[in-house]
């Protein structure tokens, strides 16, 4: 099969779009035809070794943690599926991902996909639709009639974030530059604060419930955050933390959260954007062959890149 992989750790030229082995199945485990792929800044992290520490590893690696496809093989102890199931899936980016014809997981990360979208266009979702979730609801215990100030909110992540808070009965203000607003607004928002030249504690009218930072802003400037805040509310960040002590002075709580692979979640996503309430935003659609691209362009995107492998129907 061809895939995009790289042999040692490195700069963007690393990757290679090159022939590998198709991956077997075993016992739990499903084949999946790939239609997309997505792009995750983590995916970048890791071909630069940043967390081989942590996250070691087996090279050559194929990347890419987001996936939709077809079900073309099954392992003998899984049920739940059949042969030619469109499905999606958040992968385990220890293991070689996405960004090849095929990839093998384990059938219980699995989820089938929504029906009201293109399958390629559902390669968008998983990784950033499960941190949206569990960071606004298993973490921020959001409720309806809240507000929620989401920060990076055109982000691939936050577009997610701001129509499931929407969908939820919150009250959303995002913090976007002055390129993203009418994509936003066209998702739902309530209000947007330019990051690039409007103050937050500035424009805030009142304190919010919850705020879920998905901007890489440094733990001093994240516990800043902490002063919007009501009394009781929650701070939730998918990058720096917020300092505890400083928040236990403030009557407030802090979660410095990492996205974990649930299918359940997966599926309750899928019945949401197949009644409506949310979309994947793709801000661009390349070949997989042009992965290297996207990785020249990390920190400077909006939404999501999505990288298309195979024509499925």
């Amino acid at each position: 099969m061809k895939a995009v992989r790289y042999h040692q750790y490195g700069a963007v030229e690393v990757l290679r779009y090159e022939e590998a082995p198709t991956p077997d199945v075993s016992a739990d485990e499903v084949l999946i035809k790939v239609a997309a792929t997505a792009f995750n800044p983590a995916d970048a992290m890791l071909r630069m070794g940043v967390m081989k520490d942590i996250l070691p590893l087996e090279l050559p690696f194929i990347p890419n943690v987001d996936v939709s496809g077809i079900i073309e093989k099954i392992g003998e102890s899984v049920n739940g599926f059949q042969f030619g199931d469109k499905v999606f899936a958040f992968l385990d980016m220890t293991k070689n991902g996405a960004a090849a014809e095929y990839v093998v997981c384990k059938a219980n990360d699995v989820a089938l996909a929504p029906k009201n979208i293109d399958l390629q266009d559902a390669a968008a979702l998983p990784g950033g639709a499960m941190t949206a979730w569990q960071g606004l609801f298993d973490h921020g215990n959001l409720q309806s009639g809240q507000r929620v100030l989401i920060t990076a909110a055109a982000g691939g992540v936050g577009s997610i974030a701001v129509q499931l808070a929407k969908w939820k009965g919150a009250y959303v203000i995002g913090t976007a530059s002055a390129e993203s607003i009418s994509a936003l607004q066209d998702l739902g928002i309530d209000e947007i604060i330019n990051y690039k030249n409007e103050l937050i504690e500035e424009k805030l009218t009142e304190k919010v419930d919850l705020i879920f930072n998905l901007s890489p802003l440094s733990s001093e400037e994240v516990t800043k955050l902490l002063l919007l805040l009501k009394d009781g509310g929650t701070l939730v960040s998918a990058y720096n933390p917020a300092d505890e002590d400083v928040a236990k002075n403030l009557g407030v709580h802090v979660v410095r959260m990492g996205v974990q692979r649930n299918a359940e979640q997966l599926s309750q996503i899928a019945d949401i954007v197949d009644q409506g309430h949310v979309k994947p935003f793709i801000t661009e659609r390349l070949a997989l062959k042009e992965l290297a691209v996207v990785h020249e362009k990390v920190g400077q995107t909006r939404g999501k890149i999505l990288l298309l492998v195979n024509d499925v129907v």
